[in-house]
């Protein structure tokens, strides 16, 4: 059973490693999907939205 358990953690370590790695490798490319941020192309609509958020925090400066 200890030898199971041992080649079981192997895998996953390796697995977590391998996550790791290709997270540093890609992660420029993840940060946008994650955050949906696009900055390049974002139109008038989305550009708007940030003068509502900044009149919005000057109101609330508590969430700064």
């Amino acid at each position: 059973m200890e030898t199971v358990r041992i080649v079981v953690v192997g895998i996953w370590n390796g697995l977590l490693l391998g996550a790791l790695v290709a997270a540093i490798v890609w992660r420029e490319r993840l940060l946008e999907w994650v955050t949906g941020v696009d900055l390049y192309g974002r139109d008038e609509r989305d550009a708007d939205g940030d003068d509502q958020w900044s009149a919005f925090l000057a109101e609330h400066p508590e969430l700064r």
